[in-house]
């Protein structure tokens, strides 16, 4: 099945009320933008740097941190003081459509994708910088699959702890963009003695997952209305990705430690 088929599956399984769907009404918008993604980071960005010298882009850089620090504040605070009963993650109560939480949701999910999409950027900026062996498999998936989650989530269950999983990210990066702050204003010699917060940060990332994969088993032992086809979609990604940051960790770290 073509994954644009198995995107208008997800969306036709789904109970979801077309008139009042986030973000848009066809999963249209965002195929086009992961096809720019990709035509860019894998293509056109490299033919584009070819013969020209890599660009610092150091002020972007500290000024994307900076946004994506106080973005992650913000959706966690509006999280923890809306009346989503996103921390009671073993609970699955349906949102009354049109009801404050119900707005509250919608608000949240929009933001959460639209700071997804500006996450993009963070490839293009590792292609202008002539640093093209980051451009991995690892990197690329994660970001076009959670764009792809962020999307289609909201889509497919409108539930209390829907937003769980964003909580436990936007939390996850706090840390990780403030460390990417910190690695880019502060000098070399400082910035060196907080590299072992780099494995902490993954060691986080894949207690995330394991976190939000503990959540799926339980809302499938409740019988929380989520369409099976998206239940099974999001696992097989939250598993690759605890593999992949695994493997990250073990190449990056445990294999490091084990030759000195």
């Amino acid at each position: 099945m073509a994954s644009g088929a198995v995107i208008e599956h997800l969306s036709n399984e789904s109970e979801f009320d077309a008139t009042n769907e986030f973000p848009t009404k066809t999963a249209t918008p965002m195929v086009i933008i992961l096809a720019i993604y990709l035509l860019t980071i894998l293509k056109l960005g490299p033919s584009f740097m070819k013969s020209r010298p890599a660009f610092q882009l150091k002020s972007y850089i500290v000024v994307y941190n900076i946004l994506q620090v106080l973005s992650c504040v913000y959706l966690v605070h509006r999280i923890l003081f809306s009346k989503l009963p996103t921390l009671v993650f073993w609970k699955c109560p349906d949102i009354p459509r049109g009801t404050a939480e119900d707005k509250d949701f919608l608000h949240v999910s929009y933001f959460a994708f639209w700071l997804k999409v500006s996450e993009l950027s963070e490839t293009l900026v590792f292609v202008l910088r002539k640093k093209q062996r980051q451009v991995s498999f690892l990197h690329v998936f994660h970001h076009c699959a959670t764009l792809f989650l962020v999307f289609q989530l909201p889509r497919s269950y409108r539930g209390g702890a829907a937003l769980y999983p964003l909580f436990l990210n936007c939390n996850v990066h706090i840390i990780m963009y403030s460390y990417y702050l910190m690695a880019a204003i502060l000098p070399d010699y400082i910035v060196a003695k907080l590299t072992p917060i780099k494995k902490s940060i993954t060691t986080i990332q894949m207690i995330q997952f394991a976190l939000i994969l503990l959540q799926v088993a339980i809302t499938l032992s409740r019988g929380c209305k989520i369409p099976p086809t998206m239940t099974s979609v999001y696992s097989l990604i939250i598993i690759a990705f605890f593999y992949m940051f695994y493997d990250f960790y073990r190449n990056n770290y445990s294999m490091k430690k084990s030759k000195e």
